[in-house]
């Protein structure tokens, strides 16, 4: 069998910040985390799973232009930016911003008692930026046993963003085949919860993979209740 052109992202490699505030793990270099080892793929500049404390909050800087991706795994999370955009994103929400060199932003966890668990992913964006945020929605229900499109890029509001989003989560040996948009996409995969076999490879949670050259690739769960995100992202 051919075997597609990859990278594993093992999870216990992933650098661990974790301060009075918050823990974040980073597949990629980014922030305090850096390290020849993890440098951006292309134009995914920083894929981090990070988990803030009861009231707390992070600021973070904007290297570069940007599209962040704000994906919700436990509760609520706040966002405010310097342009002026506030939101309170929800689980079953992805938050999309656009955003240009030197701004910042504010992550807040608007829990008194419990902490929230999200995803933040940074990639590379094209200057002038004039758009603001927009929200995309989905329900649980759609991920069942199969890779639901949730950023799809086909879109008015999503054709000018240079990637697609997917989430699905399966019942242990159910299957399904990612079909890529462009065969010079990048795609990367992240487990959230569970195990799956991803073209060949063995993923565990929290494990990443990077595929390049790939016009598609099969997915089989290994667990029940495997979650797992799939992000396309154009050359």
């Amino acid at each position: 069998m051919k075997q597609t052109p990859g990278r594993i992202y093992l999870a216990d490699q992933h650098g661990t910040v974790t301060t009075p505030q918050s823990s974040r793990s980073s597949v990629l270099s980014f922030a305090e985390y850096t390290t020849t080892q993890r440098p951006a793929v292309g134009r995914l500049l920083a894929f981090n799973e990070e988990t803030l404390l009861p009231g707390q909050a992070v600021t973070l800087l904007v290297p570069r232009a940007t599209h962040l991706v704000l994906l919700p795994l436990t509760g609520e999370v706040a966002y405010q930016d310097s342009r002026g955009h506030t939101a309170l994103v929800q689980v079953e929400d992805v938050h999309v911003s656009t955003l240009p060199p030197g701004a910042t932003l504010e992550l807040r966890n608007p829990y008194a008692t419990e902490a929230v668990s999200f995803l933040h992913l940074w990639l590379a964006a094209e200057l002038p930026i004039s758009a603001g945020p927009t929200v995309f929605q989905y329900a649980f229900e759609e991920l069942e046993n199969a890779l639901a499109s949730i950023v799809s890029g086909s879109s008015p509001e999503t054709s000018q963003l240079p990637f697609a989003l997917s989430l699905g989560r399966f019942a242990g040996r159910h299957e399904a085949v990612y079909r890529a948009a462009s065969p010079s996409s990048l795609l990367f995969t992240y487990v959230l919860a569970g195990a799956f076999e991803a073209e060949g490879r063995l993923l565990h949670a929290k494990d990443g993979l990077a595929l390049w050259d790939a016009e598609q690739f099969e997915l089989e769960a290994l667990s029940n209740n495997a979650l797992v995100v799939v992000l396309e992202v154009r050359a």
